[in-house]
């Protein structure tokens, strides 16, 4: 700084500022005659790239804690330690750049290896599984334990929950998709998603579900049998009564149910109409459970003689994807539902008492609002009388 006053005066305040901002650099060493004595201390600050790269615990320790990593030039060499939180670092080197990347390195090192406070993912799995176990419906529970036992915890359940990157996820998803399981994909990321959502509240680190990508996935909605395909499965029905899950496929044929309120159906008589109730499958646990009553069509009494209701009741829902892969391989047992409704609305029904009969809340073709339809009775003439429309050849 010394020579400054021999600069050209219009140049010496430039350059004592560029001497003053190359001082306060970590690479200029100040020694002493003897070169043995200590010169310099100073702390060691980190870049913003730097931070990015370190885990959310440590970050917090020289960011949040304001933790200092002091350096000293002895000796020739620049020396830094850290002793706390679990580390124990001790590098050194004649070069401030190179002691300040060997101390990084060890940083990222120990990190690594670090026991981390928080819990297994295995643990923490169970753990929310066990929490949201009581406002679940036991279809909905049974699905996310299956999908945590035979996907979660194998392929993440060994790491601590904090220590699971985002790269590493989405790595992990797109696995998942290369073996064509697009839907258990989607499945996987939405349970994740929920976990971590509540996992960083717990425990207050960085969400690694941020960002993670899968590519579209357009699900498979099936189609309506069409009546010719109808009047074969019915044929089929009729000519092998002996398998148990012919009844079911009629039901659900004429009813619109889904395969999980089989098991709910009853035969009911009521001021001289006979029709079926059900449990409505899609009312939330802890909602008043909603009995809906579908009335019999034309079509149905067609084939009413042929079912023996205790068998359709209790099919299990693979015995029913096993008998109607003997007439439709390529179909599924939910198309029956399609069917109903399809011809319902090809009939003329009227499309609000469809809904009713189907448990439906939305469907585009109705203009009324869910309120309107609550506080609309229809009679009982209406309501049964309607059905007679679906009535057609085959």
């Amino acid at each position: 700084m010394g020579l400054v006053q021999y600069a050209p005066e219009e140049e010496q305040n430039e350059l004592a500022s560029l001497l003053a901002k190359a001082a306060s650099t970590k690479t200029v060493q100040r020694k002493v005659a003897d070169g043995n004595k200590l010169s310099e201390r100073g702390t060691i600050t980190f870049t913003k790239k730097e931070l990015s790269q370190m885990s959310d615990d440590t970050r917090k320790l020289f960011v949040y804690n304001n933790n200092i990593v002091r350096y000293r030039f002895y000796n020739g060499m620049y020396q830094a330690r850290f002793r706390r939180d679990g580390y124990n670092i001790e590098v050194a080197s004649k070069d401030f750049d190179v002691m300040k990347n060997k101390f990084f390195a060890a940083l990222m090192e120990q990190t690594a290896h670090k026991p981390s406070k928080k819990p297994l993912m295995k643990d923490y799995l169970m753990q929310w599984l066990s929490e949201k176990k009581p406002t679940l419906k036991d279809g909905t529970y049974k699905s996310y334990e299956s999908l945590i036992k035979t996907e979660l915890i194998p392929n993440l359940g060994g790491k601590h929950i904090d220590q699971i990157s985002r790269k590493e996820i989405q790595e992990y998803l797109f696995r998942i998709v290369e073996q064509g399981k697009n839907r258990t994909a989607q499945k996987v990321k939405q349970l994740l998603g929920a976990v971590f959502a509540l996992a960083v509240e717990d425990y207050d680190f960085k969400n690694p579900m941020t960002k993670i990508k899968l590519p579209h996935y357009e699900v498979k909605k099936g189609s309506p049998l069409s009546k010719a395909e109808e009047k074969q499965l019915i044929e089929f029905c009729k000519n092998n009564l002996h398998l148990y899950g012919v009844h079911s496929l009629l039901v659900l044929l004429y009813t619109g149910m889904r395969l999980g309120e089989l098991a709910s159906m009853k035969i009911e008589r009521q001021n001289n109409y006979t029709f079926i109730t059900c449990e409505t499958e899609k009312t939330r646990k802890g909602y008043a459970t909603i009995r809906r009553r579908i009335p019999i069509s034309p079509m149905f009494r067609k084939v009413w003689d042929m079912i023996d209701f205790e068998k359709a009741k209790k099919a299990s829902s693979k015995t029913l994807s096993d008998t109607i892969k003997r007439v439709f391989p390529e179909r599924h047992v939910h198309e029956l539902r399609y069917t109903f409704i399809s011809r319902c609305k090809e009939c003329g029904c009227n499309l609000e008492l469809v809904m009713l009969w189907d448990g439906h809340e939305f469907d585009k073709d109705v203009k009324s609002s869910k309120v309107d339809r609550g506080y609309t009775r229809y009679s009982d003439e209406i309501y049964f009388g309607d059905i007679e429309k679906v009535n057609y050849e085959l």
